[in-house]
């Protein structure tokens, strides 16, 4: 018995000590400190310039064990790219996330970051890419206010960039190249703008001498405007001299003078020895157009088809009674573009006016003419009916004079509308008498009639 005592009190004592052990004052577990700081989100961001990114940046804090701390701190700074935040200063929530309030990219299309730090960790940095917003607007960049020769391109082609509300080039938007005034062409000219906002036209041809006008429009923004000056070609003051009764041989090429949209035309001097009446001709291959100019270099007369209706090609004729002087013939075609080979051919014709023909006349002539039944008829009226132009604010005379018959004139203008007519001069005749002064250029229709129905007889007509 005694031995067993012993036993159960070593044991007895060895279970005190350990519980003293376990209880006492060994060593204790270390306080959580905050060890690393990490992306609690994605760290590559797009959004549009200017604008806030959809997803605000967060991070995680974790202390040594790796387990989240609530309460830590974090600072949000922004780096490049000069954007904005709110709510930079954040402190981590009870699964150690820390989130900014919002971040603003800078207004300037490109990267962009921002930083996070807890104390002296090692920063988290996110990257963000400013993209261009919506088109808000076109601007001219290149090729406005040139010159070059009427009928050829530009030496620098127009371009425009398309830009957003803060002023950042805008990519893949549609640009449509247009010609306004002057006629001319342009090739290429649907476009869409290249990563710098750009877009170029293919070439712009100008069209006739003077202002020539481009537009470029993208979408319903405001289309922009460039203005170019077409300056007359060397060929244009450049005439080959033609007598009177004899042909001259021609051809249309793209190195002649070139008027309107884009017709080539020859000049040619001639002068008209002895007033009276002539025939001036064109024929080719194409459907020609003649015109006749005078010494200040005004059209005289016209004409496209020598019997209008009979099929094409055609010869072009023009008959005109004209005083003695020099003169200029322009032979061209009735379509823009065409070029081929011509004759030119020229005579003096007889004065009378027959059969309702078609007949120009010009200042300075003195013509005897006679009122026929084969003539130009209106409601009963005989007439000889005559195309003159006439200068703003330059007065002519026109006197019609017989003693076979009661003359009677009329002016009317190119719309067919009568601005003027006489029948006697004064009391004591019955001749009759014009004095019109035009208040624009323009061509006039000039009515010899008599103020009988019916009437014929000769006359003599003047024009001063």
């Amino acid at each position: 018995m005694k031995k067993l005592s012993t036993v159960g009190f070593r044991f007895t004592a060895l279970v005190v000590l350990a519980v003293q052990l376990s209880c006492g004052d060994g060593p204790s577990e270390p306080a959580p400190v905050a060890t690393t700081i990490t992306a609690n989100s994605p760290t590559t961001l797009t959004a549009t310039a200017g604008a806030p990114v959809a997803t605000p940046p967060s991070v995680i804090v974790r202390d040594q064990n790796g387990n989240p701390m609530e309460g830590i701190a974090v600072g949000f700074t922004v780096g490049s790219g000069g954007g904005s935040l709110a709510g930079a200063a954040a402190v981590t929530n009870s699964s150690g996330v820390a989130t900014v309030g919002a971040w603003t990219l800078g207004t300037t299309a490109g990267s962009n970051s921002l930083s996070a730090t807890a104390g002296t960790l090692a920063a988290v940095v996110f990257t963000a890419t400013g993209t261009a917003g919506p088109a808000t607007v076109v601007v001219k960049t290149a090729g406005d206010n040139q010159t070059a020769d009427d009928g050829t391109a530009v030496a620098v082609p127009p371009a425009v960039t398309v830009r957003d509300a803060n002023g950042n080039p805008v990519a893949g938007v549609g640009v449509i190249f247009a010609v306004g005034m002057g006629g001319g062409t342009v090739s290429s000219g649907s476009q869409v703008t290249d990563a710098s906002g750009v877009a170029t036209v293919g070439s712009w041809t100008l069209g006739a001498a003077g202002t020539n006008t481009l537009t470029a429009t993208a979408g319903s923004l405001p289309a922009v405007t460039f203005t170019a000056t077409a300056t007359l070609r060397a060929a244009c003051s450049v005439t080959t001299p033609h007598t009177i009764g004899t042909t001259s041989n021609g051809e249309l090429t793209t190195d002649d003078c070139r008027v309107g949209e884009g017709f080539y035309i020859d000049y040619f001097s001639t002068t008209v020895p002895a007033a009276g009446a002539y025939e001036f001709r064109q024929t080719g291959a194409f459907d020609t157009f003649l015109i006749l100019y005078g010494p200040d270099a005004f059209v005289v007369g016209f004409n496209d088809d020598e019997t209008p209706g009979a099929g094409q090609p055609q010869p072009s004729r023009i008959k005109a009674l004209l005083p003695s002087a020099n003169y200029f013939l322009g032979a061209t075609s009735w379509d823009p573009g065409i070029t081929g080979t011509y004759t030119l051919s020229s005579a003096a014709t007889s004065a009378a006016i027959t059969g309702c023909e078609e007949v120009f006349v010009a200042r300075g002539v003195s013509t005897d003419q006679n009122l026929e039944t084969t003539d130009c008829e209106f409601n009963g009226f005989y007439s000889d009916d005559m195309v003159l132009f006439l200068r703003a604010g330059q007065a002519v005379t026109i006197s019609m004079n017989s003693t076979a018959l009661d003359a009677y004139l009329e002016l009317y203008n190119a719309s067919g509308t009568l601005v003027v007519s006489n029948d006697d001069r004064d009391a004591t005749t019955n001749d009759a008498q014009i004095v019109f002064t035009p208040t624009a250029d323009g061509f006039f229709l000039v009515v010899p009639t008599s103020s009988v129905a019916g009437a014929t007889g000769a006359y003599t007509l003047i024009i001063q």
